[in-house]
Parts: structure tokens; sequence; C-alpha cells
């Protein structure tokens, strides 16, 4: 079975994630599923001297791209990985992984998956999610608080000291190797973004 590799990209809270569930969603009968580069962060125990306040998340060096690079390869071919579980309240990996089956359709998204040659080239078509910075960070203050046990200040000094720069030095630069860019500051729905990826997709 032939299957199709989307990468969804973009800046932090750009709208990757909701974009990549609504993409899977319209997918439902080709099974697809989403597998996120989140998940590949590399363990902070590994990290001699590890301080949450100074570890530049936001830099493509902060995740495991061979492994994440190994196992799209595995699952091009129909093979079943076990997928590493990322804890964003104590930054390590958890002890379990996850057994995770390719559909056909798999959508990958992350903040710097076309951010080097040898990971883009394993994708088939790619979409690059762009929102100004005033709408990335209310996002992300919401999602953080909501979900990652920050606070509203730790959120807000992340976003200055190093997802900002971070953005403008390594996600802003993957624009031109997405085969299409969609700007998500509320006039389009997600239903309506679908509908945009769609019309550009390669037949399955």
């Amino acid at each position: 079975m032939s299957r199709l590799l989307i990468a969804v990209t973009g800046g932090s809270a750009s709208g990757k994630s909701r974009l990549s569930t609504a993409l899977a969603e319209h997918f439902h009968t080709h099974n697809a599923c989403i597998l996120a580069e989140d998940d590949y962060y590399i363990d902070a125990g590994d990290i001699p001297g590890f301080d949450e306040r100074e570890f530049n998340f936001d830099e493509p060096a902060a995740k495991d791209h061979d492994l994440l690079v190994q196992h799209l390869a595995e699952l091009r071919q129909g093979s079943a990985v076990h997928m590493p579980r990322y804890d964003f309240a104590t930054h390590r990996r958890r002890a379990e992984t996850e057994a995770f089956a390719p559909g056909r359709i798999l959508i990958v998204e992350g903040m710097h998956i076309l951010a080097n040659a040898h990971l883009r080239n394993q994708f088939d078509f790619s979409v690059y999610v762009s929102a100004g910075d005033e709408i990335r960070l209310e996002r992300r203050i919401t999602r953080d608080v909501a979900e990652r046990s920050r606070t509203e200040e730790f959120a807000r000094f992340q976003f200055e000291t190093h997802v900002r720069p971070m953005h403008d030095l390594h996600v802003e630069p993957q624009k031109p190797h997405a085969d299409m860019v969609i700007r998500n500051t509320g006039e389009l729905s997600f239903a309506e973004m679908v509908e945009q990826v769609c019309a550009r997709l390669p037949e399955l």
C-alpha cells in the first residue's frame, strides 16, 4: 500500500496541531494518523545541569531528529514503531513508549520538521502555518497554563527569550521549503484550510 506523508509546520502556537487534527478527521476513511515532533524532544535527564529557564527548547537541536527520521522511514514501509512519549511537566520522556502503526496517510506536525534536508525529504507534501507574534503569544499562554503546568509569567519569559528569536532564526526560514503556506489569523476556519490543502495534495 502506498502511503502519503504530510508535514505540517510553523511557529509555536500557530495552529499546527489543530490543522493536523482537522486533516486527520477529513481523511478518517484513509486511517489518517498524527505523529507529533514534540514527543521527540531529548530527555532532560540526559542533559548535564539542566535548567528549564535556561534550556532552549526552540532550536532544532532540542529534538531527536535522527530517531524521528528512522521512525518515518519504518512507518512508510508499513512497520509499527515504539514512539517516545514526552512529559512537558517534567521535561522527561516517560518510561513507557507508544506502539504506533501507520495508516494510509501520516500527518507529522512540528516546529522544525522542514529544518534540515534529511528530515524534510521524508515528506510527500508540506504545509507551513503562518501567524503573527502577538497571536501566537496569546495562544501559547493559554495552552501552556492549561496543558503544560506553566505560569503565565514563565510562558511570557520563554516566548521573549527563546521562542521569538528562535522563530526568526529556525522556523521562518522553513517557509520557502513548504509546498504551501496558510495564514492562520482568524479569517479562515480550519475546515476552509483543509479544503485548501486538499486542493493541492498529490493523489493517493
